[in-house]
């Protein structure tokens, strides 16, 4: 189960990553156009979009690596039982809260849908968006769901 989890979040980091360029190039572009007065109509509508869905599309690819910034000042000293339970709670919590926030983003896609929403100078439906943003939350929530509960395993072996 973790190695195919796993694959699922490397392919949604590579498609978040794909994302970023995107919104690199489409940046580079205009900075350069805009030099000599043709700025590209629409760019920050592509950065906007193409920047929040690569955000949720990375976030399980970090949570499968355990790579998400960890505070451990009070819980350093705990014993390694102490240590797993406390991350196995935490990472329960962090699925709770990614589940919370995936629901929202689908309702709002479907607003969005149903609304006929679109951007202003390029027309792209603002529901994809949301929808596609959803999907990579949707995934963080089953990853960080998988990883609490390995953890909590660990603290009982412990």
């Amino acid at each position: 189960m973790r190695a195919r989890l796993t694959r699922l979040s490397e392919i949604a980091a590579l498609v978040g990553g794909a994302l970023l360029m995107l919104a690199v190039g489409v940046t580079c572009a205009s900075v350069l156009r805009g030099v000599v007065g043709q700025p590209i109509l629409g760019d920050s509508e592509v950065v906007e979009m193409s920047l929040g869905v690569a955000v949720a599309l990375c976030l399980p690819w970090g949570e499968m690596r355990g790579a998400h910034v960890i505070v451990d000042v009070f819980t350093a000293r705990l014993p390694r039982r102490g240590i797993a339970g406390l991350d196995a709670a935490m990472r329960a919590a962090v699925a709770l809260i990614a589940a919370v926030l995936a629901v929202q983003l689908a309702t709002g896609a479907h607003g969005q849908w149903d609304r006929e929403r679109e951007t202003m100078f390029l027309q792209i439906p603002y529901w994809w968006g949301y929808a596609m943003a959803a999907l990579g939350l949707l995934l963080w929530t089953v990853t960080a769901g998988f990883v609490a509960v390995e953890r909590m395993g660990e603290a009982r072996r412990a």
